[in-house]
């Protein structure tokens, strides 16, 4: 399953994809024929299915805190899409990590436009590896805690696409020691907090 990076109005499907490798060395089925085994021009059979939990729904005037790390900008994107589409207000704020800005700046072009169109508020873009003490998106998080606060405060909902494993267990942790569990889970309960993760 991927997530997409795109809306139907896009009139084409994005995908982000990253050639997996699993632990035995072999490429990843899926994300071997994305990245390596097509020819501009072929085709492939594929399925759509919703994902009704990763949606605006019921937070389309809510502004939005977007959390992801690499191909999980695939989901944030539609939703900064979907939210562009609809005029650009309440504002977004964009938490993303990828390893290296010289290699990973992920759709950087688009995120400066959303910067200067008003439609992203902030942008908080996180590279791991570009510097000797490893940074991530949790530990943004907890480095902007009165920001976060503030825009929950203001009804804020957060979206979460990206990695299970580290990303969204360290962004649940870091929420939780900024907001406290029960504030975590009252957004849970009232659909402001909302993960895509895999």
């Amino acid at each position: 399953d991927y997530s997409i990076a795109s809306l139907p109005a896009d009139g084409r499907l994005h995908l982000l994809v990253r050639a997996q490798l699993r632990t035995d060395g072999t490429p990843g089925l899926a994300s071997a024929l994305l990245c390596h085994g097509l020819a501009e021009g072929d085709s492939v059979e594929l399925r759509l299915r919703p994902n009704r939990g990763f949606r605006l729904d019921g937070n389309e005037q809510r502004p939005l805190i977007l959390v992801g790390n690499g191909s999980g900008f695939a989901g944030l994107r539609a939703l900064l899409k979907a939210r562009a589409a609809a005029g650009g207000k309440p504002p977004c704020w964009l938490v993303f990590g990828e390893r290296q800005q010289a290699h990973d700046d992920l759709y950087r072009d688009e995120v400066q436009a959303w910067l200067d169109s008003g439609l992203l508020a902030r942008a908080d873009r996180v590279f791991s590896r570009d510097q000797p003490q490893r940074l991530y998106v949790q530990d943004r998080i907890e480095q902007s805690a009165d920001a976060l606060r503030a825009w929950v405060a203001d009804g804020a909902a957060i979206y979460v696409c990206g990695s299970l494993e580290g990303m969204a267990g360290g962004v649940d942790a870091a929420l939780r020691r900024v907001l406290g569990d029960g504030a975590v889970e009252q957004l849970r309960d009232e659909g402001r907090y909302r993960r895509d993760v895999y």
